[in-house]
């Protein structure tokens, strides 16, 4: 079966590929792992004089806006670094899931999320990339650091894949400010991605879903899936049945089902009726769900591994066209919220080049105040999340290798 997203991304890929080609005068390429990995980097002056504009207009909010930046930065650090360190030993010796996943259309990665596709993750991307970078010029013009260009950006793996956009600071002017003004420039990018990500939650929650619901007939709710060596798999639950009672609560909707767990711990016993059957199913710990922990903190959550849908007749009458605008426009604002919330904080880890590495370099000297000792711990530090990332990614390593090799496989 033709996976369309794949498609759409690979054809993307050759086109903004061409598209440099041609316009090879204005573009930079920056070499990590060259010609595996790189960067292509469209220079233009895009945007330079709005941020010069609301920087001097504004010039105490956006003092503000940085003091946060920091904040919440650091505060973003401690806990990525610590949470993906915990997950992966977890995933390393106790078995659980992997808590890293790659942000790529057409591709399930996490079991109970929906697939991203082409349109809703570029349009993400493309949010993410200018928001984040419009922050750092933001803040570089309030401190007066010259911005020597704008434009767009790609990562290329063989191929430019992934979108992005950049600003560029005169790196000298920027080293020469105090510490606290190349912080509030370094965490602009990821504290303008969590406000992203928090309105259009809020508006995902409060807005978009609501008014999406109402426009569903429903007839209850169906099991859509059970993961495997979880709860609900081992109890017999099978794919397809239809919910009738959780814990002596009858269930209608989808909204019925986690409301009746919304309490469940570990460790608790659910008794979950179908219309096939009864399944006395004990709750576990929650396996590694980053945006879950993030957003609100339910790490004492019990889980059982089931996804339930509801059992829809369609469309209301007369909002058939409505109902299915309103299902892309919902699942654009998930994406929206998850891939600016994901990203953030990935760019938040104090790892090398990044964001997050360059505000940990800085603390490192505060605290240290040799320079040389102070860059052997930042190494150390970087390459320890460095190889927590490898680590992680190589359930999907495997699974990319397989893919590429099985066609030379079958030949044999």
């Amino acid at each position: 079966m033709l996976n369309i997203d794949l498609i759409l991304l690979f054809v993307f890929a050759i086109v903004l590929g061409i598209v440099m080609y041609f316009n090879k005068d204005k573009v930079k390429l920056e070499k990590i792992a060259f010609p595996l990995i790189y960067i292509l980097m469209y220079k233009t002056k895009i945007g330079l004089n709005l941020m010069d504009k609301i920087a001097k207009k504004f010039p105490r909010s956006t003092a503000v806006f940085g003091f946060l930046g920091i904040v919440f930065g650091y505060l973003s650090m401690a806990f990525i670094f610590i949470i993906l360190t915990l997950k992966v030993y977890d995933f390393l010796f106790r078995g659980t899931p992997t808590p890293i996943a790659p942000l790529l259309p057409g591709i399930q990665t996490i079991p109970g999320i929906p697939i991203l596709s082409f349109w809703h993750w570029i349009i993400s991307i493309f949010i993410l990339a200018g928001i984040h970078e419009f922050s750092h010029g933001l803040l570089a013009r309030l401190h007066d650091i010259r911005l020597k260009s704008s434009g767009f950006a790609v990562l290329s793996v063989f191929l430019p894949v992934v979108p992005a956009a950049f600003v560029e600071p005169d790196e000298e002017q920027l080293n020469k400010r105090s510490k606290r003004q190349q912080l509030e420039v370094l965490a602009a990018g990821s504290f303008s991605n969590y406000l992203t990500a928090a309105l259009f939650l809020i508006l995902f929650l409060f807005v978009v879903a609501p008014v999406f619901s109402s426009t569903i007939d429903s007839e209850g709710t169906i099991i859509a899936g059970v993961q495997d060596g979880y709860p609900a798999n081992l109890s017999g639950l099978g794919i397809g049945e239809k919910v009738v009672m959780v814990n002596s609560d009858e269930i209608d909707g989808v909204d019925d089902f986690f409301d009746s767990l919304e309490m469940i711990k570990p460790g608790d016993e659910v008794n979950l009726v179908t219309n096939v059957s009864s399944y006395s199913i004990v709750a576990v710990d929650r396996p590694s769900s980053f945006i879950d922990k993030v957003i609100f903190w339910r790490e004492d959550r019990g889980y059982l591994g089931v996804i339930p849908v509801s059992i829809t007749t369609g469309y209301k009458e007369g909002l058939g066209v409505v109902g299915g605008i309103l299902s892309w426009v919902s699942l654009l604002f998930y994406w929206i919220f998850t891939i600016n919330l994901a990203v953030g904080m990935f760019n938040m880890l104090p790892l090398g080049p990044i964001d997050g590495g360059r505000m940990f370099y800085i603390a490192a000297l505060f605290f240290i105040k040799d320079e040389r000792k102070a860059k052997k711990v930042w190494t150390f530090v970087s390459l320890f999340c460095l190889a927590l990332i490898i680590v992680g990614l190589m359930p999907f390593i495997l699974k990319l290798f397989t893919f590429i090799m099985s066609p030379l496989i079958g030949l044999f």
